[in-house]
């Protein structure tokens, strides 16, 4: 820092010097704020003192060195002149006995006796005996913060003063505990002793710094603003300047503290002391309401230092008449400073502002800071404001201070209370931290000590965790609670419990049903107008009539514009909504009902709303729905990432019964995709028992029973799916477009050659969808093709077809697009064949699945046409006692294709192969394989297929 208006203050430095070099020694305190430049003016006068031949032994002192003994010490006698003078190597303290050779520590009180009478005269006598030669300089900046054992070096030396040519000159910061010390007093006492103070610059002072920094103004800057903005302050006359340069590079005028102004401030309160730097946070949280609190009770200090520190803060330049001179001052404290780690301050803190009417935002910081505090208004004041972080999405804010408001109560009902809202906040980040208040809630619901409004919530998260049981005997109470005197009413409005009973009629259908016609005739019977509820907030109403539209859609009694009313609701879902329940419940209604691209396009702008807003729960939740969306529409690895995304936003723990839904969305991905290992291991997330009475568990049991199809256990598959369909038929909830299980049996009866269920399951699909284009009516034409005659097969697949890529269902339109490609070469039409397969081949690869319809193919050869499927193809009839498949899987293995081949070539597994040639075998009367082209021979020989398949079977041969 470049030294201004310092001349006085030198002349004194000089003339000291001078009496010095003569004989009389002296000693010197420069007293000045943190940034006055008192640093500057030591270093100025050593630039002085060289040319007189005085020898200069420099310290700095540190804080965090204070307890070091003799560290100032140690530095004075490291001077580069002292090297072979007897100074080194440095007089160290021996460690006290049964020490286990620590050093000493400086401790409060007396120097040790044995200290004061050996090592301090040893390290003082090198001074003296430099002394004798010539004059000593001795100066130890920030000596304040220097270590006892060095101060009571630097006494012994005045104390010789008279008989000594040393000069001591001590840079101390005002303002601090130091001035007030024992040392100091004595060194002031002295005969030999001056007090010099470096005060603030003065307004010439400003102008030569601002004269100095003029060069390449394009305007004279105000002086009198930067003297009052800066205080006198060298240094903050600095960072006024450089921020002054950034504003006129950018155009603006006058002197606006800015980032180096906030780093200036930060600095001189770092190098203030921590009653000092406290002083200044309660000053920039309190304001004007500090003076009326006490600062000094405030700061549990005594009125004296209270004052000190404030004096310092104006000494530095910070302060005016007690107020910070900019409010930029006050952002820098609160922004750069650390605030002060006291319990005690914060509660007083809290105590003030609360008197003065601070908002409950304000308060909750400093009572969180606090931990505790003792006083009534506290526990409301901590609800308040964690309400209001939830609203701004700030939930660890309001699971602080939730904690504080439940360590903090006595009262039981208060801290009932307390436990809700922490379940609340909790659920929205992860549920799993809030299942240890629900017992606690649940036992105290028959008591009577919850309201009806905590009840009814925490019905929500009793059947979250699946403690269906509980929840149906505390929605018992609250509906004995709705009927008493009105109280319901009076509380919330009387429609107000119906999203619980609706949650618990589709949540839990076999536990509750008898909630599902009191739902459907109730406020959630479908149309907007019984949606709308006098006294409902928009919220409200729009979660009302998203779960009427849901109820329609799973009732199966939906009217209308399915896609439309949901679209709408979505349009007024809002971010800052408590729920996601109108969310969730719009994209339920739009997959059952097949809306699967605008289903897609709205979970897009869910989860990118509930990233924003920092919900983790509500990440989960929009990205499992959007898994399986991804999975209608064949986007297996985007399926797979958005299972993985929700599983790992919250952990499995976290998710209560609902864990059935990610799970079984990475179950059937894997599966569908081969990865039957790493599937396999998804079998071993605990699901919960309650889930299978939710329909999270349909979707589990789905997932399983395709995993255990590709895996090779059909009859376990078939078990899985047809106990899904006992359940929907049960729960009245039997929709395809909820869990297709007739389709998805069908195709396993298929592939045992039961075709005679099979057919029964797919004809039962296609009645209940009618003609109406759902996905699964495609999915069963798909199916049922498999069973037709020759001529029907193109048909059949190609009325599937359009049905699914109306959809927009990827994976099954591949795989119709592959059975289309059979179809045609069952009719020797081997172009079409090619065409077909390969576009089934590049749709597979689209969604994720290795293709088989070419790279399986026994051939190997990307030119070849589709693999052999079956002897239809060829000439002759083949024996009638096979089934279609059977056939199929035993002419291929007459014709040398092995078990991998063929279950490539035809879309099923190798256990599925190996079943289908044991019943063949035994139909035919044969043991081995080889016996199958001889049973085969008569009626279906390679003579008689067409050239194509001809060509492949040599080549296979």
């Amino acid at each position: 820092m470049r030294l201004v208006e310092r001349d006085t203050e030198l002349s004194v430095l000089e003339g000291l010097l001078d009496a010095c070099a003569a004989g009389r020694g002296g000693a010197v305190v420069v007293s000045g704020a943190v940034g006055s430049g008192k640093t500057a003016l030591l270093r100025a006068f050593r630039e002085r003192a060289a040319p007189t031949g005085a020898l200069w032994l420099q310290a700095t002192a540190a804080a965090a060195e204070k307890d070091v003994p003799l560290r100032a010490a140690g530095q004075l006698l490291r001077t580069a002149e002292l090297a072979g003078a007897g100074a080194g190597p440095v007089v160290w303290l021996p460690p006290p006995a049964g020490s286990g050779g620590a050093p000493v520590r400086a401790a409060a009180g007396s120097i040790p006796a044995e200290v004061a009478v050996n090592v301090i005269p040893r390290v003082c006598g090198i001074l003296l005996a430099q002394a004798r030669k010539r004059p000593v300089v001795v100066c130890i900046d920030d000596v304040h913060q220097a270590d006892a054992y060095s101060l009571e070096c630097v006494l012994y030396v005045v104390r010789r003063l008279a008989v000594s040519r040393i000069l001591v000159v001590l840079g101390e910061s005002s303002g601090t505990a130091w001035e007030d010390s024992p040392v100091r007093r004595e060194l002031l006492r002295g005969p030999a002793c001056r007090f010099l103070h470096v005060g603030p610059l003065p307004r010439d002072g400003v102008v030569a710094m601002l004269a100095a920094g003029q060069k390449g103004r394009r305007s004279a800057p105000p002086v009198a603003e930067f003297h009052r903005l800066s205080g006198g302050s060298p240094l903050l006359m600095r960072a006024l300047l450089d921020d002054y340069a950034d504003a006129e590079r950018a155009g603006g005028a006058g002197p606006v503290p800015g980032e180096a102004y906030e780093r200036a401030v930060a600095q001189c309160l770092s190098r203030g002391d921590d009653l000092t730097r406290r002083t200044a946070w309660l000053l920039a949280v309190l304001g004007e309401r500090a003076a009326h609190g006490g600062l000094a009770e405030l700061l549990g200090a005594p009125r004296q230092a209270g004052e000190r520190s404030l004096r310092a803060l104006h000494d530095m330049g910070l302060l005016a008449d007690g107020r910070f001179r900019h409010e930029a001052g006050r952002t820098a404290v609160l922004r750069r400073a650390e605030p002060p780690r006291s319990a005690r301050l914060e509660a007083r803190v809290a105590q003030v502002l609360y008197e003065h009417g601070a908002p409950a935002t304000a308060l909750a910081r400093h009572l969180v800071a606090a931990e505790t505090v003792d006083a009534p208004w506290a526990l409301p004041v901590l609800l308040e404001a964690a309400e209001a972080a939830l609203a701004r999405d700030e939930v660890g804010t309001a699971l602080d201070c939730l904690r504080v408001a439940r360590d903090g109560c006595a009262d039981e009902r208060q801290l009932l209370e307390v436990r809700l809202a922490l379940v609340r906040a909790g659920w929205r980040v992860d549920p799993s931290a809030a299942v240890r208040h629900l017992s606690a809630l649940t036992d105290a619901a028959p008591a009577g000590r919850l309201t009806a409004r905590a009840m009814k919530e925490l019905v929500g998260h009793l059947l979250w965790f699946g403690r269906a049981d509980d929840a149906l005997e505390v929605l018992r109470i609250v509906e004995e609670k709705e009927g008493d005197e009105g109280e319901e009413a009076e509380e919330e409005g009387g429609g107000a419990l119906e999203p619980v009973r609706f949650w618990f009629a589709y949540g839990y259908p076999g536990l509750a049903g008898k909630y599902r016609a009191e739902v459907a005739a109730g406020p959630y019977r479908g149309t907007a107008a019984g949606a709308r509820a006098s006294g409902l907030t928009p919220e409200q109403d729009n979660q009302q009539r998203a779960l009427a539209l849901m109820a329609s859609v799973l009732d199966q009694r939906v009217t209308g514009d399915v896609t439309g009313r949901a679209e709408r609701i979505l349009q007024e879902t809002r971010p800052e909504d408590r729920t996601p329940a109108a969310g969730l419940a719009a994209l339920v209604a739009l997959i059952v009902a097949d809306g699967l691209p605008e289903a897609a396009r709205w979970c897009e702008i869910l989860l990118a709303e509930a990233r924003e807003h920092r919900t983790p729960m509500w990440q989960s939740l929009f990205a499992s729905a959007k898994a399986f969306i991804e999975i209608r529409l064949g986007e297996l690895a985007a399926a797979e990432e958005s299972a993985h995304t929700a599983l790992t936003v919250v952990p499995p723990e976290g998710w209560g019964a609902a864990v059935a839904v990610p799970v079984a969305a990475l179950l059937y991905t894997k599966a569908a995709t081969g990865r039957l290992d790493e599937a396999a291991a998804h079998l071993e997330v605990p699901v919960p028992d309650a889930a299978f009475r939710t329909p999270a568990g349909l979707l589990y049991l789905w997932a399983r029973g395709h995993h255990q199809f590709a895996a090779g256990r059909p009859y376990a598959a078939l078990e899985d799916f047809h106990r899904c369909g006992d359940l929907m038929a049960r729960w009245r909830l039997d929709l395809s477009g909820l869990v297709p299980w007739r389709t998805d049996a069908a195709q396993v009866h298929v592939a045992l050659g039961d075709d005679r269920r099979a057919r029964a399951l797919l004809e039962e699909e296609l009645v209940r969808t009618g003609r109406r284009p759902l996905w699964t009516r495609g999915v069963a034409l798909r199916v049922l093709a498999a069973l037709a005659e020759r001529a029907d097969r193109p048909r059949l697949l190609g009325e599937a077809m359009d049905i699914l890529q109306r959809g927009g269902h990827r994976l099954e339109l591949a795989y119709a697009m592959a059975e289309l490609s059979y179809s045609y070469w069952d009719v020797n039409d081997d172009s079409r064949a090619r065409i077909a397969a390969r576009k089934a081949q590049q749709l597979m690869r689209e969604c994720g699945i290795k293709a088989p319809v070419l790279k399986a193919s026994p051939v190997g050869a990307a030119s070849a046409g589709p693999p052999e499927r079956s002897g239809a193809g060829c000439a002759g009839r083949p024996p009638a006692e096979l089934s279609g498949a059977e056939l199929r899987v035993a002419t291929l293995a007459a014709r040398g294709y092995t078990n991998r081949q063929i279950a490539g070539a035809l879309f099923i597994t190798i256990s599925t192969v190996e079943q289908h040639l044991t019943r063949a075998y035994r139909k035919l009367g044969v043991q081995r394989r080889t016996d199958l082209a001889t049973r085969l021979e008569p009626d279906t020989g390679l003579d008689g297929c067409g050239d194509g398949a001809q060509r492949d079977c040599l080549r296979a041969g």
